[in-house]
């Protein structure tokens, strides 16, 4: 089995108070064992509601109109609560992307650690509680035995961040989604928390699924990358690919908005993504690409194969 997670054609709509709006647009990925993935884009293209309907753990008003998500080549759409309480947390762990409001401040965080082994993991309340220790040392937390009885509060946002790490790694779970994993910290903690995740998941043969709007992180911790676009794949490559020949506009786009050394000026996109509740017939990017051509603006781009690893959804490439 050579994808441990495949997205097969995933649509989502949300049902809002006077309409129904769709988020994602005929979603596929594939992630294969021990390899990692970037979702990468703007706020609202859609990256964490794709990465929380692996989790099953959408809103409410959420609907998953068709598609399929083949965990282990078994369709997750079609499991029980039951079955997906045995996978959350224990198969797939979620890095959520706020450590400030991830952690229950009335316990503490050895507490946390210990109920989540204890509700996956067959072990006693001793045993459980050594399990716990070893996680929070194996994420370089100093004086782990003392720090377990310790409350949210008296720990920093980095070893707060390493403590979720630490409760998302304690059942060994075969994929690791980060969602936004380093937003709330500062840039030396950020760096700190990105080499964690990457040496455990390199040493664990982890596969990582990570939902970012920096192409700073994907390039540093990523195999693959699939840039997201109101919902949609736009382009989806390989990571040297995405950095040394990007196609789409919006790809392009987004790498010259990044920092260059000793320059001042920073390019940005001009415009504004569309809103999930927009009713858009052309390509998405059309009001803000500066390539677009008139059949941008009726006709919805495929997303098409160019070279091996690499399609992009561009009627330039067509």
């Amino acid at each position: 089995m050579k994808n441990i997670l495949e997205i097969k054609d995933l649509n989502i709509s949300f049902k809002l108070e006077s309409q129904i709006a769709k988020a994602i647009h005929g979603i596929s990925l594939q992630l294969e064992r021990a390899k990692s993935l970037g979702i990468v884009g703007e706020s609202g293209c859609g990256k964490s509601v794709t990465a929380m309907s692996v989790m099953r753990l959408l809103p409410s008003n959420a609907v998953i109109e068709s598609g399929e998500i083949l965990w282990k080549e078994k369709n997750i759409l079609g499991f029980s609560e039951k079955e997906m309480q045995q996978i959350r947390g224990n198969q797939i762990a979620l890095i959520p992307q706020d450590p400030m409001t991830s952690l229950n401040p009335l316990y503490t965080v050895g507490e946390q650690i210990h109920e989540v082994i204890a509700l996956h993991q067959k072990v006693s309340k001793k045993e459980a509680k050594e399990i716990a220790i070893e996680s929070l040392k194996n994420v370089k937390i100093p004086e782990a035995d003392k720090r377990y009885n310790d409350y949210p509060h008296q720990f920093s946002g980095g070893m707060r961040q390493r403590a979720i790490i630490a409760m998302s790694l304690s059942c060994n779970p075969e994929l690791i989604i980060a969602d936004e994993p380093t937003t709330a910290l500062d840039v030396t903690v950020q760096a700190q928390i990105l080499n964690l995740i990457k040496s455990v998941q390199e040493e664990r043969g982890t596969s990582l699924l990570l939902i970012t709007h920096d192409l700073g992180i994907v390039a540093e911790t990523c195999n693959n990358v699939a840039v997201l676009y109101a919902g949609r794949i736009v382009e989806y490559a390989d990571v040297m690919s995405i950095f040394k020949n990007p196609l789409h506009p919006y790809t392009q786009g987004l790498l010259e908005s990044l920092p260059v050394k000793n320059s001042q000026k920073l390019k940005a996109i001009k415009g504004q993504p569309p809103a999930i509740s927009d009713n858009i017939s052309g390509c998405p990017f059309y009001p803000r690409c500066g390539h677009r051509i008139e059949l941008c603006k009726n006709v919805s781009p495929e997303l098409i194969t160019v070279s091996e690893n690499h399609r992009v959804s561009c009627h330039l490439y067509n």
